[in-house]
């Protein structure tokens, strides 16, 4: 078994959901109670940095000195605090203002080109960086870099490849980093299918190999001289529940590659994709779980009681939907249910993509985890956000009959009675979602799931005017993330940019 130098978990706090600093301390000193000696940020554009106030300024985050304040506190739990400063690829929200526009690679707005300007501009946040986390290390990111050399950058392709180019410009952001007296760590996805040039990163580099699934390992892994982190994910993103199982299944085949590489260490990831709902207890609780799998224990449970860990089997069963049709998600069965909650009953796709006895099944599910919360007293912050994930798919049962309704063309009223019951109902579960956020999250990031609350509302009212009468299988069909105002799910600016990460199977 592996001796691991670096234990290390990843947070994410750039899309829509940031600890409040007291949760965060918290979190800090839960993680460190578990084993691990390291804690990544993704950052984004979440760093407050008054010589840069378009950068974050609508959205939730840390003060260069709150920054600080953690990983001081870090410090004293013998936690290393390490900033993920993205630096080619996820940098949305920081191009889309004008005044950093002139450094993206294309119209798309998601990468920055290969310019002076752009290392100008990441050498100031290095060293901003450098001034406020004490690690020795800075992770520049560097995964999913989509749109590299498409548009500025493209003349560079004359003279050299485009995983040399992807190299030179991660030499060059180490070459800033280590002004700054900084190590760097980077994603490989983007150059993992080319040994010669991962040999090039050097031996004072640690490279992450990622991978959320069973896909099989890249061979130029097994023979370079740059660290290796090996990086499964707690896979709550993009989903309605997190997929416990899914997520078990693999820490344990991460953890054998990690053992079978000899790697520096791990990172267990959690990431926030499609607004990140999920609770910072059930990051913890995941996150204690992968550190038990990486240092070779046997995990069955959930480290808590017996009554938490059957609601949990029953959500899962609910939400790894492999008995659903998952077309509308690149056949992704864990985030349909995410997907058939925020669609609309009278015209959505992926609803209409069901067909009865798979809805019968899905309600037929939904019903278990109405039993499993039979006479179970929820104590602990932890059963609390579970027992409020229950009652959000105990409450995704009435929209599943809505649809029926309008999917067997009932009565008017019928269909409007339906409606009335399910509005009320998603506000009552609503205001205990908010009051929970409120209590340890900061408060910018509910605006998201407030939009999206109230678009459901209005589509269910629209559609019921637009579509009552009118035969189910007239009315015209659409996929939810066809909608722009769900481009924000994803980080992107465009529907191009959108399309182009569902086609290249990245998201």
């Amino acid at each position: 078994m592996s001796e691991f130098k670096m234990k290390a978990c990843m947070i994410d706090i750039s899309r829509f959901r940031v600890p409040r600093l007291e949760r965060m301390k918290l979190m800090l000193k839960n993680i460190a109670g578990y084993g691990y000696n390291t804690v990544f940020f993704n950052i984004e554009h979440t760093f407050k940095i008054p010589e840069h106030p378009m950068i974050g300024f609508e959205a939730d985050g840390y003060e260069m000195m709150e920054f600080k304040e953690l990983s001081d506190f870090a410090d004293a739990l013998n936690l290393s605090l390490v900033p993920l400063i993205q630096s080619f690829g996820h940098m949305f929200h920081i191009l889309k203002w004008d005044e950093y526009d002139s450094l993206a690679e294309s119209e798309e707005k998601w990468s920055v080109s290969v310019s002076d300007q752009t290392y100008e501009l990441i050498d100031d946040l290095y060293m901003r960086a450098s001034q406020v986390f004490n690690s020795e290390y800075i992770h520049i990111g560097g995964d999913e870099v989509y749109d590299m050399a498409t548009g500025k950058s493209a003349h560079l392709l004359q003279h050299i490849s485009k995983d040399e180019l992807f190299l030179n410009h991660i030499l060059k952001l180490k070459e800033i980093a280590a002004r700054h007296e900084l190590k760097i760590v980077l994603w490989g996805d983007m150059i993992d299918k080319n040994p010669e040039v991962m040999k090039k990163l050097g031996p004072d580099t640690v490279v992450c190999y990622w991978n959320y699934d069973f896909k099989d390992m890249p061979e130029s892994y097994k023979n370079i001289d740059a660290k290796i982190l090996v990086c499964s994910g707690t896979n709550t993103w993009k989903s309605f529940f997190p997929r416990y199982d899914y997520a078990l299944k693999n820490f344990r085949l991460m953890k054998e590659r990690a053992d079978e590489l000899n790697a520096f260490g791990f990172m267990i990831t959690d990431w926030g994709d499609a607004g990140h709902i999920h609770s910072f207890s059930v990051t913890e609780n995941l996150f204690n779980t992968a550190f038990q799998v990486f240092n070779g224990i046997i995990v069955e449970k959930y480290y808590v009681r017996s009554e938490i860990n059957e609601i949990i089997k029953c959500l899962d069963e609910v939400h790894y939907a492999d008995y659903l049709n998952s077309e509308c998600v690149r056949n992704k069965p864990e985030y349909v249910t995410k997907l058939l909650f925020h669609d609309c009953p009278f015209s959505g796709k992926c609803f209409a993509g069901q067909t009865d006895e798979q809805l019968a099944e899905l309600i037929k599910r939904i019903e278990n985890v109405g039993k499993s919360v039979e006479g179970v007293k929820f104590e602990t912050e932890f059963e609390k956000d579970i027992l409020l994930f229950a009652d959000q798919t105990i409450l995704f049962k009435k929209k599943i009959v809505l649809h029926l309704a309008i999917r067997k063309n009932s009565p008017a009223v019928t269909v409007s009675r339906l409606i009335e019951e399910y509005i009320v109902e998603l506000r009552r579960w609503f205001a205990d979602f908010m009051a929970n956020w409120l209590k340890f999250s900061q408060p910018m990031g509910l605006y998201f799931h407030i939009h999206f609350e109230k678009k459901m509302e209005t589509d269910l009212l629209h559609g019921q005017y637009k579509f009552c009468g009118t035969e189910y299988e007239n009315i015209p069909k659409k996929n939810l993330y066809d909608d722009p105002e769900y481009l924000n799910l994803f980080s992107v600016g465009n529907p191009d940019a959108l399309k182009t990460l569902w086609e290249k199977a990245l998201l």
